[in-house]
């Protein structure tokens, strides 16, 4: 083995701390026994169980009702995420209403209860984990908040929690630029189109409020969202985290996604037929590239090539949201394919026979752990998406019995296979399949 190799081998070790109770284990089984999982047997109900338990161990691993950003190889559990905080209060409540987990409501006030205090005199949140950041705004970790604090009042009528959305939203809109993008507040100083993630929460408590300010934010930076997509392949740019990202033309799973589903959710709050169809064509670019490639990169550029050597397991749990939903919008059995096959690639990397409780039932950020997204870390949000794609797809699922046969094959989908000019065939097609 070369020298080079050696000490990569040697410092990747280093940086997981190997010699500490499951990390060795971790690490050898994201690159050896990759079907442990399904031989064990495990259902998606045991997938489940084990993710809702790990994200269990990130709120109690702090004690202020807020939840653990992540667990990290090197110094174990972090600070409370405010940001991620928010969006898992709809989670919560989502396993809330699972047999036996009603103790995830309260689960879901503690998270209320964390950061309330926490908006600031404008009405923003602070961005960052609350060991980093508790006084500076950021406009996306705001709108994931917001996302939370309107759950929390749907389900329980709790006046402060909407009162807080409403003064979120209200600096939300103060802060967007004319042209509908965000550039104040924003992570780097970078517009994004993955803001597209943000803004959709705007539409929804526009919606539910009647307020029309906020709706037209959200449809203001909806336009400049869609003046950003590619025609041709359907890519949107500025979808990465850096200016970097966004000159090469390509982004991490985890924010192409937030870009698609902020989109969709946007359009269809907003009864935009151009936003749900921009979204289709992108989705089925990325469909393609995991049929071609028969798993997902974490990375891809405007044409949807592989643009990284891991998986980002963030975005493979997103995008089988995304695809569970034009399932049930369009019929098209494509995108249920690939949700499920997205959701298998998620199951493949959970840890769910590690002795160290901040890993065992986790998300790793990337597959293998080592990857450039959350190196050597498992992160709440994955998670999150995790549950929140493995409860849709027990929804649609469900469903398939009652549903109507009304999805025809696509126009630019062959229906025959053309003649061979000038010779005649020698011997006769074997197989044409269409699946």
């Amino acid at each position: 083995m070369a020298a080079s190799s050696v000490r990569r081998l040697a410092g990747r070790a280093w940086d997981a701390r190997v010699w500490r109770r499951g990390h060795g284990a971790l690490m050898w089984h994201q690159g050896v026994h990759r079907k442990r999982n399904v031989e064990a047997g495990f259902t998606d109900q045991g997938h489940l169980l084990a993710a809702a338990r790990w994200l269990e161990r990130a709120q109690d691993a702090v004690q202020d009702g807020g939840v653990a950003g992540r667990y990290r190889l090197d110094t174990g559990w972090t600070s409370s995420y405010p940001e991620t905080t928010g969006y898992l209060i709809p989670t919560f409540l989502a396993l809330s209403e699972e047999p036996g987990s009603e103790a995830f409501r309260a689960r879901a006030r503690r998270c209320v209860q964390f950061l309330l205090p926490l908006q600031l005199k404008p009405g923003g949140f602070p961005g960052g984990e609350v060991h980093e950041n508790t006084s500076q705004p950021s406009a996306f970790n705001t709108a994931q908040i917001l996302s939370g604090l309107v759950a929390w009042h749907r389900v329980t009528g709790d006046d402060r929690a909407l009162q807080a959305a409403q003064r979120a939203g209200a600096w939300l809109a103060s802060v967007q630029d004319a042209d509908g993008a965000w550039r104040r507040h924003v992570y780097g100083g970078v517009p994004t189109t993955y803001a597209a993630f943000a803004s959709c929460w705007l539409a929804e408590l526009g919606t539910i409020t009647a307020d029309s300010t906020l709706v037209h934010a959200a449809e203001k930076h909806l336009d400049w969202v869609l003046a950003h997509q590619d025609r041709e392949t359907g890519w949107f740019d500025c979808s990465g985290f850096r200016a970097d990202e966004h000159r090469a033309r390509q982004a991490v799973t985890h924010t192409i996604a937030y870009t698609l589903s902020g989109v969709l959710a946007t359009s269809e709050s907003l009864n935009r037929d151009d936003g749900v169809a921009a979204v289709r064509t992108a989705a089925l670019g990325v469909l393609r590239r995991l049929e071609l490639s028969r798993w997902l990169p974490g990375v891809l550029d405007h044409r949807w090539r592989k643009r990284a050597s891991y998986a980002c397991l963030t975005g493979n749990a997103q995008m089988a949201l995304v695809w569970l939903r034009l399932f049930e919008i369009d019929g098209d059995p494509r995108f249920l394919n690939a949700a499920l096959k997205v959701v298998d690639l998620v199951k493949a990397a959970q840890p769910m026979f590690n002795r160290n409780p901040g890993i065992r039932g986790g998300i790793p950020g990337s597959d293998p752990v080592w990857g450039e997204y959350i190196y050597d870390a498992l992160p709440n949000w994955a998670a999150k998406f995790f549950v929140d794609a493995l409860l849709a797809k027990r929804k649609v699922l469900s469903s398939l019995a009652n549903r109507a046969g009304t999805w025809g094959i696509p126009p630019d989908v062959a229906r025959s296979v053309p003649e061979s000019p000038g010779r005649a065939l020698v011997q006769g097609i074997r197989v044409v399949m269409y699946t």
